[in-house]
């Protein structure tokens, strides 16, 4: 190999360590390249309302029978969201666990409908911005946004 050819193989190694290393990691902090939760994050936001387990419609198209919550444990559990959301900090294991204590996608549908007839605001939207919509770091960053997706997509739509 010649000392051209070394020369420009280091180069080369250079900079991708740069763009791997320095400037991807950058640029999907801003949001101008995407990570693998943004791709899940919007997924989820563009499905429709009889796909999406965050809709309210989608508990509807259940056949019946489909189990639900009451309106009592769904408000009990909106309430838990709605408290572990703060206007400077969160508590994100709060959040799971409500999320893991739903058995059905119609459960996260009728929860979502209940959160935002008490709360007046969309159940994904409100754990994207949290409480203090005007702080850019409140609410889950789309890390914490994909476990919550996570969790529910794995779900059985109804039972």
């Amino acid at each position: 190999m010649t000392k051209s050819q070394e020369s420009l193989y280091t180069k080369i190694a250079i900079g991708a360590g740069i763009y791997f290393f320095v400037l991807r990691p950058l640029l999907q902090k801003v949001g101008i390249v995407k990570t693998a939760e943004d791709k899940l994050v919007e997924a989820q936001t563009n499905l429709g309302n009889n796909q999406n387990a965050f809709s309210p419609v989608f508990y509807k198209t259940g056949p019946a029978g489909t189990k639900l919550l009451t309106y009592a444990g769904s408000a009990d559990l909106a309430k838990r969201i709605y408290e572990a959301m703060g206007y400077f900090t969160d508590d994100e294991s709060a959040v799971y666990s409500v999320f893991r204590t739903l058995k059905t996608k119609s459960q996260v549908s009728f929860l979502s409908e209940r959160f935002a007839s008490i709360y007046g605001v969309d159940l994904l939207e409100y754990l994207k911005r949290g409480r203090n919509q005007f702080n850019p770091g409140s609410g889950m960053n789309t890390d914490e946004l994909a476990v919550v997706l996570n969790i529910v997509n794995k779900l059985p739509s109804y039972k």
